[in-house]
């Protein structure tokens, strides 16, 4: 008797992501993965459950990747500062097609009521409560709330930036957290 072939889930996640890239989130269905991917639907849907837990999947494992960018280019530094900094570096480096991918998907999971998804996580590890309660805390959460401003309106509603302006205003950002806020 032939052994059962076991899924690849990875291989499933890589075929995942290359469908949103093409047709963005509303792509992404067990019937376009399975094709997508050489495997039956039911491989697909026994291996997921759900579409969103197909969707949160994929989020989760580009959040994954995202934070070991992250914590390389903190380099063991753990100031406040240095982290907004490394935040507002790996964010401009994010490509049009990248983020637009994972806008559709935290927009797709957002829409399905989906209330603690690996966004909400990652959102809370990055920037806790965004209380502040010094001069240097409120500089720090408004460099985070303005990069991330800039990433949706680029990424998820199309507001038309060229990559120069991307940069340029990331620069800014990294200009803003650095300066010592005692003008």
């Amino acid at each position: 008797m032939a052994r059962p072939r076991t899924l690849d889930r990875d291989r499933l996640l890589d075929a995942a992501e290359g469908i949103v890239a093409k047709a963005g989130a509303a792509g992404l269905t067990f019937g376009n993965l399975a094709t997508a991917a050489g495997v039956p639907k039911a491989s697909v849907q026994s291996a997921f459950g759900s579409r969103e837990t197909l969707m949160d999947g994929v989020l989760d494992r580009w959040l994954s990747r995202e934070q070991e960018r992250f914590e390389a280019q903190l380099a063991g530094r753990a100031s406040e500062r240095d982290r907004m900094l490394a935040h507002i570096r790996i964010t401009a480096e994010l490509t049009r097609e990248e983020g637009a991918s994972l806008a559709a998907l935290m927009a797709a999971l957002a829409s399905g009521g989906e209330a603690e998804t690996s966004t909400t996580r990652w959102y809370q590890a990055r920037a806790g409560t965004l209380e502040a309660n010094t001069e240097e805390g409120r500089r720090l959460r408004i460099a985070f709330l303005a990069a991330e401003g800039a990433y949706y309106l680029r990424d998820l509603f199309g507001f038309p930036m060229s990559d120069e302006l991307w940069q340029q205003v990331f620069r800014d950002l990294q200009d803003y957290v650095e300066e010592d806020g005692s003008r």
